[in-house]
């Protein structure tokens, strides 16, 4: 029995160390628990599909954000776009489900206040804060997001200050 470890068992390893960071992917880019679920066996499959195309073990991390990343913005111009057939959702009707999980769950409200608003950011910036709440550095976010680490820095700081303005929207007065 060969000691050298097996595709399976390398992807399996990788998901392990990164699933809370998938599932948080998910839930930045999903609303409703159903497709988050979806979203993530996507990105699971992205990434299965695109493990042979991983050449330095070194930036494991990297790559799989970057293949999350990818995935999870094709999902949302994919059901923007119609892609799958689903109705519309009333901004209330997407209230009443965060606070239903909230209860259901026990989330922190402030926690689902974030997600709220990073909702409410474009598709970079989503991405940038999602990056940023993961502790990567600006380096290892403009790898994944293809940009220069001093553009991460402009964009990043421009992307905080917009989500402040809408946490502070946010808080019932």
């Amino acid at each position: 029995m060969s000691s050298e470890p097996t595709v399976e068992s390398e992807f399996l390893a990788l998901i392990e160390a990164n699933r809370q960071r998938i599932l948080r992917i998910c839930r930045v880019y999903a609303w409703t628990p159903p497709d988050q679920e979806d979203l993530y066996q996507e990105i699971l499959f992205q990434i299965w599909r695109a493990l042979p195309n991983l050449k330095a073990k070194a930036h494991a991390n990297t790559w799989l954000y970057r293949v999350a990343m990818n995935t999870a913005i094709s999902f949302v111009r994919k059901k923007q776009s119609g892609g799958r057939n689903d109705v519309p959702v009333a901004q209330e009707d997407i209230k009443n489900l965060v606070e239903q999980q909230q209860v259901e769950a026990g989330h922190n409200p402030q926690i689902d206040r974030l997600y709220d608003a990073i909702a409410k950011l474009d598709k970079v910036e989503k991405a940038l804060v999602t990056l940023f709440l993961e502790d990567l550095s600006y380096d290892e976010m403009a790898e994944v997001l293809g940009l220069s680490a001093s553009h991460v820095g402009v964009m990043l700081h421009r992307a905080k200050k917009k989500l402040s303005q809408l946490m502070q929207e946010e808080v019932p007065s």
